[in-house]
């Protein structure tokens, strides 16, 4: 109730206190401005008058603010917190400010503002409140407030006012440049020089970071020596031009600068130099797309401005920049510049494939310039370079049979494809031009490449070129492919003759190797005998033993090499001889036998004992160890000599076969050349009218033609000439056949052969022929010609058939005195057997101190000399039978081996020693008789299956032996034995070897039975075999009546009517005889089954003659089938 009376006296009270704050800021900031004007009036005309310095400056600026200061602080205080923060007079003060103005309301109005914060209120107090505030009502307190009252402080504004007035009136300078030096007191500023200074550049604009060089020109009465830039707290000595004229450069200016130039005291006006930007590259990115057929990655580089790119690449530019608008590229190759294109800000970028090399530059603008200096790279583009090609080669000058290939190839993206071309040029042609590709990395920039190039599949003949190069091609995916060939290379074959040279020579190296490997293996064998003998008592080996037997040892390791060497040149021999040359099969299986005999030389066990010798040496073993070593190596070596020996003389052997079925060969050849040749004369003649006729039709067909040719044909040599040429070379080739029998029959004079070459006399016979039929070619006389050729044929085949004769005759001879000793040895083996298991039997019944004991050693002794000569005759035998296998030198060496500790036993008395090596060495019998046994059963075999041949020319003992030949050779024996009434061990013996001779012979007649069932012939003597069969039955009974006796005369009677069958069969169908092709030339079937059942050593049944008795043989090799199967 009292706040709604008193509030209109609030509002008056409030109004008066805005009023009264307003009436003291207009006092105030009269003075104020007065005091301000005043001060910059009198600071001016002192610093225009007296060019204070700096500090005074200073001073009067510093003062003029703190001035200012004091004066609102003084003059605005109280205005100034009452408008911001309502802080001055309160409500009692104002109401004492208003009752001094109006006397009559004095303290009243201040009575009823304290009246009216009394408390508590009452009824009583609020009418008095309202009461007293009726008496303001016709009062406004902002009367007493007269603002007009501030004119007075008016006039102390106008005077310092009117004075600027005037002067800028009259003078600005005055005031100006004054406060201008006032406000710049950091300068320093100078009365007016008698001089002018005049800036030369046409702007103060620099490029940021470049250098910005002033230009100064004073002009006046007096000009200075020197000038001087003040920049800031920095006095710059500027550098003197000419007298006057002063320069000086900012250094890669960074920011603006603001300046004067003081000379001689004088100050000019103040500059400001303003830094512009140029447009510049802050980033160039360079991005490098290359052509696919390279695969390689694109790549990008960075600051990369000169390149090296291949030819195809695309180039795309991403260039940064700072202060651009816009940017182009300018290309040598184009006349107009290419504007970049922005891709973003301050980005620009611009692409182009380039094929050819080529140099640009790269230009950026912006309003006030362009790019400083010139932004300029070069281009090159890197051809695809053609390839290149490497060749080594190395021909097979041996046996012709390859080119190793070899190289290197290059290209500068990678190859794609070599290329081997070639073509074949034979006597008088030139074959197509062929080519195929060899495996290649493809992509490869640099690469070796190694081909061995098989010629087998070119089948080139003696005397052949083979030319060819290689051809490399690139990948150039711009241009297409591209190429470079290697030089050309010739591959040429030698000639029959140079071939046929090459082969001998190898033959004579062969041999020689042989002769000095057979040397040095007896010097061994001396050397290992000479050690044993030195050895001999020792108990511990000195310097002098151990360096023996490291010479020793040296010594069998050369050995060892120098067979190694022989192996390989043997097979390189053969290899030449398949490759060259036609060979029966007989030959190739000869040959092969050999290689497998030079390959069982070198003995593992042999190498196994060096080892062993040489351990022992370095660990100095006990001497026993070393003796017994040496022992066993002295038995090895002698083996290896007597396989050294056997080696060599079938090596001579089928070197001197090989050259016979050579000559015989030449001289086939020839006979087929020269009736070539008498076909050819005889249509000279006018002897083959069919002939004739057709050669007139076709000349008749080609009469045009010939009439072309007509002056060609003038030219050509006549017919009868080529013909007269050709003989001559037959000529040539029969004197080349000379010599190669000439060689044959010395060969056959170092083997002590009986040949029956064809003779000196007809070889002059067959000279004259041909000679006479050259000379008669040559008259032009065709018919004469014609029967001196017939004549020269027959004489050759003639020769042929004589040769063939002494071929197939000496074979059959050896064939014949193979299975002889062979029968021979079987036969001593076996009655060694029982010598040796009776006199076993008869040392077991007695004691050592018996003095039948010292016989039985004698007949020990007997027993070692009969092996002996058994065994020159198996080496004898082994020298003409390569088929023989080395095993058998092996076994006897284990034989004599035994029988050397038997008698050394007997002789020392250990009884029971000698028995054990008498066991042994019965075993070794029987392994021998085996073995010789199935060998021999393959020989009966081979020569059941050979074809029986009509011998020409001289006939001797050599005669065909066959089945039916060996069959009445036993039927005389088994007569024979009938007759001579033999009784106990003797009879058995004989039986037993008629009987195994029976069953041989039954086992070839079946061999040849099924080939001729597989053959699709008649199977002539089904039932001879069971014949045969039953009379083995009776032999190993020992009933030999008459009635086998018929039946023996049935067999021999049917055997050759069986033999005539075939011979007839066999001219009939015109069959090629079986050549030793079919023969199995593996390890026989029963010697592979001897070495896995003598594992066992059951010696009791071993001792058993394996061939002796047919049923006995079964069952033991069903006993021991049995006894492997359970293994």
């Amino acid at each position: 109730m009292v706040e709604g009376e008193l509030k209109p006296i609030f509002d008056k009270l409030t109004s008066f206190k805005r009023k009264y704050y307003l009436n003291i800021f207009i006092k105030g900031g009269l003075l104020t401005l007065s005091i301000i004007l005043f001060y910059f009036l009198i600071a001016s005309l002192i610093e225009y008058n007296f060019w204070l310095s700096t500090w005074a400056r200073f001073t009067i600026f510093i003062l003029f603010f703190g001035l200012v200061a004091y004066s609102v602080y003084r003059f605005l205080r109280k205005p100034i917190a009452w408008w911001l923060y309502q802080k001055g007079l309160d409500q009692g003060e104002s109401a004492k400010l208003i009752g001094s103005y109006f006397p009559s309301i004095g303290d009243k109005l201040l009575n009823l503002l304290q009246l009216s914060s009394l408390q508590p209120r009452s009824a009583l107090l609020e009418a008095g409140v309202k009461q007293k505030s009726k008496l303001f009502e016709g009062f406004s307190f902002v009367q007493a407030i007269d603002l007009k009252e501030n004119k007075q402080y008016l006039n102390y504004l106008l005077i310092p006012f009117g004075i600027i007035l005037l002067i800028l009136l009259l003078n600005s300078k005055i005031l100006i440049q004054s406060s201008q030096r006032i406000v710049q007191f950091n300068r320093e500023f100078s009365p007016e020089a008698p001089f002018k200074f005049l800036i030369q550049n046409k702007n103060l604009y620099a490029f940021f970071n470049e250098d910005f060089t002033l230009q100064l020109k004073l002009e006046g009465e007096a000009v200075t020596e020197s000038a001087y830039i003040i920049a800031g707290s920095k006095r710059l000595k500027m550098e003197t031009m000419t007298p006057g004229e002063f320069a000086y450069t900012f250094e890669k200016i960074q920011n603006g600068i603001s300046f004067q130039i003081e000379a001689s005291g004088f100050y000019s006006d103040a500059y400001t130099v303003t830094v512009i930007n140029r447009p510049e590259i802050t980033e160039l990115k360079v991005r490098l797309d290359y052509p696919r057929y390279l695969s390689r990655r694109n790549e990008e580089f960075k600051n990369a401005g000169n390149l090296e790119v291949p030819e195809g690449t695309k180039i795309t530019w991403k260039i940064g920049t700072a202060n651009a608008e816009r940017a182009f590229i300018n290309f040598s190759s184009e006349e107009a510049p290419n504007p970049m294109q922005m891709s973003d800000d301050q980005l620009f970028n611009f692409g182009k494939r380039f094929n050819n090399a080529d140099q640009y530059s790269i230009e950026l603008e912006n309003e006030n310039s362009h790019n400083k200096e010139k932004i300029a790279y070069s281009i090159a583009v890197t051809k695809d370079a053609y390839p290149e090609i490497t060749v080594d080669y190395l021909k097979d000058s041996v046996l012709y049979k390859s080119i190793v290939l070899g190289g290197a190839l290059k290209d500068d993206y990678g190859v794609t494809q070599l290329d081997l071309n070639y073509h074949v040029i034979s006597k008088n042609e030139v074959s197509e031009k062929k080519m195929f590709t060899i495996g290649i990395s493809k992509n490869q920039i640099q690469q070796s490449f190694f081909y061995n190039w098989r010629l087998d599949s070119l089948k080139l003949l003696p005397g052949d070129q083979l030319e060819y190069f290689l051809q490399v091609w690139d990948n150039d995916g711009i241009n297409g492919h591209k190429s470079t060939r290697s030089a050309s290379y010739v591959f040429m074959l030698p000639g029959e003759e140079e071939l046929k040279t090459e082969i001998t020579k190898s033959e004579t190296a062969a041999e020689g190797k042989f002769d000095q490997s057979l040397k040095k293996a007896k010097d061994l064998k001396k050397s290992i005998e000479e050690a044993q003998q030195k050895f001999m008592g020792k108990q511990e080996l000195d310097w002098q033993d151990k360096k023996m037997l490291e010479d020793l040892i040296e010594q069998k390791r050369n050995l060892d090499q120098m067979i190694n060497e022989l192996q390989k040149q043997n097979e390189l021999l053969e290899e030449k001889k398949n490759s060259f040359s036609e060979q029966s099969e007989k030959i190739r299986e000869k040959s092969e036998q050999i290689r497998k005999l030079m390959d069982e030389l070198l003995d593992p066990e042999t190498k196994k004992l060096l080892e062993e010798l040489q351990k022992l040496l370095e660990e100095n073993s006990d001497m026993s160890q070393i003796q017994e070593l040496m022992k066993k190596m002295d038995r090895k070596e002698i083996d290896l000599e007597k396989e050294l020996e056997r080696t060599l003389e079938l090596f001579k052997q089928l070197k001197y076969d090989y050259k016979l079925e050579q000559a015989i060969g030449e001289i086939k050849e020839q006979v087929a050349k020269q009736e070539t040749l008498l076909d050819k004369t005889q249509e000279l003649a006018g002897d083959k009218k069919s002939e004739e006729k057709e050669s007139k039709e076709q000349e008749e067909n080609n009469k045009t033609e010939q009439g072309k040719e007509g002056n060609e044909n003038q030219n050509e040599t006549p017919k009868h000439e080529k013909l007269a040429e050709e003989q001559g070379e037959l000529n040539e080739d029969l004197q080349n056949f000379e010599k190669s029998l000439e060689e044959l029959n010395k060969m056959g004079e170092e083997l002590e052969k009986e040949t029956d070459s064809p003779s000196k006399e007809n070889l002059n016979q067959l000279k004259e022929s041909q000679e006479n039929s050259k000379q008669s070619l040559k008259e032009n006389k065709a018919k004469k010609a014609t029967e001196s050729q017939k004549k020269a044929i027959n004489q050759m085949k003639q020769m042929q058939q004589q040769m063939e004769g002494m071929q197939s005759s000496m074979e059959m001879e050896i064939d014949e005195q193979n299975l002889e000793s062979l029968r021979q040895i079987i036969h001593g083996l076996i009655k060694l057997s029982f010598d040796e298991e009776t006199l076993m039997k008869e040392f077991g019944q007695i004691q050592q101190t018996d003095p039948k004991y010292i016989s039985l050693s004698q007949n020990q002794l007997k027993l070692k000399d009969d092996v002996k000569v058994l065994e020159d005759s198996l080496l004898a035998l082994s020298k003409r039978d390569p088929f023989l296998g080395s095993v058998v030198t092996k076994e006897i060496g284990e034989l004599n081996d035994h029988l050397d500790k038997a008698a050394e036993h007997t002789k020392e008395r250990r009884k029971g020693n000698a028995g054990s090596e008498m066991q042994l060495s019965m075993t070794s019998i029987n392994n021998l008789a085996l073995m010789l046994n199935d060998h021999f059963d393959m020989m009966m075999d081979m020569m059941a299956n050979a074809k029986p041949s009509m011998k020409k020319g001289n006939k001797k003992k050599g005669n065909q032996s066959g089945l039916s030949e060996m069959q009445q050779k036993l039927n005389q024996r088994i007569q024979d034995l009938k007759k001579s009434g033999k009784q106990g061990r003797q009879l058995s013996e004989e039986v037993a070897e008629m009987a195994a001779e029976q069953e041989r012979i039954r086992r070839a007649l079946r061999e040849m039975q099924e080939k001729l069932k597989k053959e699709g012939g008649k199977i002539p003597g089904n039932d001879l075999p069971g014949k045969m069969e039953q009379t083995e039955m009776d032999l190993v009974n020992k009933q030999i009546t008459e009635q086998t006796i018929r039946r023996q005369k049935e067999i021999l009677t049917r055997l050759l009517e069986t033999e005539k069958s075939m011979r007839e069969q066999n001219q009939d169908q015109d069959r090629k005889g079986e050549t030793a092709k079919d023969y199995n030339k593996e390890m026989p079937r029963a010697f592979k089954e001897y070495l896995r059942l003598k594992e066992k050593e059951v010696e009791l049944l071993k001792t058993v003659p394996p061939k002796l008795f047919p049923y006995y043989k079964k069952e033991v090799n069903e006993y021991f089938k049995r006894a492997g199967s359970a293994d």
